[in-house]
């Protein structure tokens, strides 16, 4: 800790003695032949060789580069036009005027550019995937992981080590479980991806319910009438999983009509072994237990939009998506229970089928209320999830005096229904200065129906106990302002939101109103050598998601079973960052965050059986993130990129009230890079890692990841890959620690063991380049607490 003090001090000392140059604004727009703006076209400013500045344009085309007086080159590039190279000159309140992009008849890979792959803007992390060759052949989940500051455990996506990070695809948030979150980013392509943003920390024009962060993909746009798209298909091969995805996607546009449409599926079946010791410290009491769960996945999706501009000011958009999982997981396990000098066996058979049904339709209305980028937006959604899942158990119970058999079944149904109203306006009153402002209003509601019942003798008799019926509806009412000014060197971000929460249902009332300010203030001390600082601070909350206030049971092994908790409260979020930003790319932050009643899992004795664990939600009284994290992105050679990110977190956390504080030290890391060879071939290389993660009297032990693959593209329509996944073959440790009890359990699942993946991609067009649009939506985090 005490390097890492000095190493900030030198830095912020190194920062102080920059020559203070005085820079002057030099702006510019970007359009096509037709007098469109271009967006995300790479604009670079250069003094000889050495890149000065540089940035992508913004929703207008527009750019502003700052440098020193001067004579400098202009370096403009897009993905299917050809580049632009020209003289300027810097100086006071400079307008370098329009610069029109013509459509390229030549291969892209011919362009050289020089701009950073990773660079850091004022609230967020920008990953410029398009034309970078360690993107080439990857899929959405592979460029997430190598993301600054981004972790996936094979379950969730965090930045910076905060849970409940939210992904957007062209502003609109994919509203899905994790697993099938995962499954959608893994058919996404490289090829289709345009840029990756990062926000650690959210505004007030984000849901409070926000508190980790979120993830912006922007697909890449075309320009004019024409058709285009992608197929792809990847394979994973083990001896743990076998799993087939095929997806693919189509644009068009005429006229003035879009529409777009995409479809994936996920088949195949995967197998977890886990091995688990439970030693109990009241009596004389072990518990040695092993198990295998076989999935039988069948998931697919499909979804349809279409945007209709009225005039070029006035535009209307509709999308409908389905999806449909089906997941078989029957788990056949086998536990000793030695009680003193007797040992109880028993064998089962837990065969679960879960089926879920997932429809959502999409409305909007845009008006662009100027030629300054100032719009007014309508939007409506509505969603609706139909989960079914029924488990049908038996088990054999061989014990000193005689054998027993147990027979039962349980059967939960569960509905959803989301809708939302967004009213949102975005003003800018000039290029220094905007204001935004909206209101929205959510509704959810949630029915739940639960059926267990065990056979005795000939009959089915209900188990009154664990069946239930609940009922829960959810009334959010938020309304927000956010003011923006860019003043010299410095950048000013000020925003607040409300929100009135009323939530009724069986055993749960509530009702509440929240303000959740947030803010962000960049100061640059030299915009020609990159030197920037940006503080940050936002209030959020996290509200309970849907599946984790059903009081489902659902058993996962013979002694141990899972559970909701309706009575889980939201938990309250206050993140403060500072970020030092230096030569334009590597970046330094520092933070903390701290909470109130965060909802986490923990395991405790069933009250009735102590010799049963329960794992179950709770919220947790207060706990505090202060961490630490580093990006460095490289070229050491133009055929050699390199990135490494690395985060360091000081974990505290007090579960009950006027309880104890427990600290703990959690660390992060990755680095991966790619070399580029001749013929179109390239080799990728990564490793990841995670140190041991502490969380209540739950724990898991240190995670290694290491990945080796190669690619090769024909043209620019087809890329092959191969590559191997966790080569190490580790598995998982994971244990916890209560009243009485310690449990280990050694853990073989398909994101934590050895794979080998296998995949193409084949892209097509037709006419010339066209501007892609897509449907905005506007139910960003009630979707994603299904």
């Amino acid at each position: 800790m005490k390097k890492l003090i000095l190493l900030i001090v030198i830095l912020a000392s190194a920062v102080s003695q920059l020559p203070a140059a005085r820079l002057y604004p030099s702006t510019g727009r970007v359009v096509d032949e037709q007098g469109n703006a271009v967006e995300y076209a790479t604009v670079v400013l250069l003094k000889g060789s050495e890149q000065v500045a540089g940035r992508t344009t913004d929703a207008r085309g527009r750019f502003e580069l700052k440098a020193a007086p001067g004579n400098y080159t202009l370096q403009i590039q897009f993905l299917g036009f050809d580049p632009i190279k020209k003289a300027v000159r810097v100086e006071l309140d400079n307008d370098l005027g329009d610069f029109v992009m013509r459509s390229s008849a030549t291969d892209i890979e011919s362009v050289v550019v020089k701009a950073q792959l990773v660079r850091r803007e004022a609230d967020r992390f920008v990953v410029d995937v398009a034309n970078a060759p360690a993107a080439i052949g990857k899929d959405g989940i592979e460029l997430l992981e190598r993301a600054p500051g981004v972790w996936i455990d094979g379950e969730k996506i965090s930045i910076n080590g905060k849970s409940g990070s939210k992904v957007y695809i062209n502003d609109r948030e994919l509203r899905m479980e994790p697993e099938q979150l995962l499954t959608y980013l893994r058919s996404l392509r490289a090829e289709e991806i345009q840029k990756i943003e990062v926000v650690p920390t959210t505004g007030a024009d984000y849901d409070a319910d926000s508190a980790g962060g979120a993830i912006r993909i922007t697909l890449r746009k075309r320009r004019e009438n024409g058709i285009d798209g992608s197929v792809s298909f990847n394979t994973s091969q083990a001896e743990i999983v076998n799993k087939y995805n095929p997806s693919a996607n189509i644009n068009i546009h005429s006229g003035r009509t879009d529409f777009y449409a995409s479809a994936w599926g996920s088949f195949g079946g995967d197998k977890t072994t886990t091995d688990e010791q439970t030693r109990y410290d009241a009596a004389d009491k072990a518990l040695n237990a092993h198990s295998e769960m076989k999935g039988r996945n069948r998931s697919f999706g499909a979804s349809a939009g279409t945007v209709f501009e009225i005039n070029p000011r006035h535009s209307v958009g509709a999308e409908f998506e389905y999806w449909r999982n089906r997941d078989g997981e029957p788990n056949d396990s086998y536990t000793d229970f030695r009680n003193g000098g007797t040992v109880t066996r028993t064998d089962s058979y837990f065969d679960k089928l879960d089926r879920r049904n997932n429809y959502s339709a999409t409305f909007n209305y845009i008006w662009k209320i100027d030629t300054l980028g100032s719009t007014l937006k309508l939007l409506a959604d509505y969603t609706r999830r139909e989960n079914d899942t029924r488990n049908d158990n038996t088990s054999c119970i061989t014990a000193p005096g005689g054998v027993l058999d147990s027979v039962y079944r349980d059967n939960s149904v569960s509905l959803y229904n989301i809708t939302t109203a967004t009213l949102a306006l975005e003003k800018n009153f000039s290029p220094r200065w905007s204001l935004k402002a909206g209101a929205k209003y959510t509704y959810n509601d949630m029915h739940n129906n639960a059926l267990y019942e065990y056979r005795k003798g000939d009959a089915w008799l209900r188990n009154d106990r664990q069946s239930f019926t609940i009922d829960y509806t959810e009334n959010i009412a938020a309304a927000y302002a956010i003011a923006s000014a860019k003043l010299g060197d410095w950048s000013l971000v000020a925003g607040l939101r409300g929100e009135y929460t009323h939530t009724t249902g069986k055993g749960v009332g509530q009702d509440y109103f929240s303000l959740f300010p947030n803010a962000n203030v960049s100061y640059s001390f030299s915009r020609e050598k990159g030197w920037s600082l940006i503080a940050q601070y936002a209030r959020t909350i996290e509200r309970p998601r849907f599946w984790s206030l059903n009081p489902q049971r659902m058993q996962i092994s013979d002694y141990t079973y899972q559970t909701g908790n309706p009575s889980l409260d939201p938990a309250f979020r206050h993140d403060v960052s500072l970020t030092l930003v230096m030569a334009h790319k590597y970046t330094l932050t520092g933070g903390v965050q701290l909470v109130d009643d965060e909802i986490q899992q923990t395991m405790r004795a069933d009250p009735e059986n102590p010799d049963l664990l329960q794992l179950a939600w709770i919220n947790y009284d207060r706990t505090k993130n202060y961490y630490v994290s580093v990006n460095l992105p490289f070229q050491p050679a133009k055929w050699w990129q390199l990135n490494a990110n690395f985060t360091y977190m000081r974990h505290g956390e007090r579960v009950e009230q006027h309880g104890a504080e427990t600290f703990y030290n959690w660390a992060f890391g990755s680095i991966s890079t790619t070399f580029t060879l001749p013929a179109k071939f390239y080799i990728d290389l990564s490793y990841n890692y995670q140190s041991r993660i502490d969380l209540g009297n739950c724990w898991v032990e240190p995670d290694h990841r290491l990945q080796a693959g190669i690619k090769k593209r024909f043209g620019d329509r087809f890329t092959a890959s191969f590559s191997v996944q966790n080569l190490l073959d580790q598995g998982q440790v994971i244990g916890a620690r209560g009243d009485g009890f310690v449990r280990t359990v050694n853990a073989r699942q398909t994101w934590s063991n050895r794979s080998y993946r296998i995949g193409v991609t084949w892209n097509f067009k037709s006419g010339k380049a066209f501007k892609r649009k897509a449907v905005e939506a506007g139910s960003e985090a009630e979707k994603s607490r299904l």
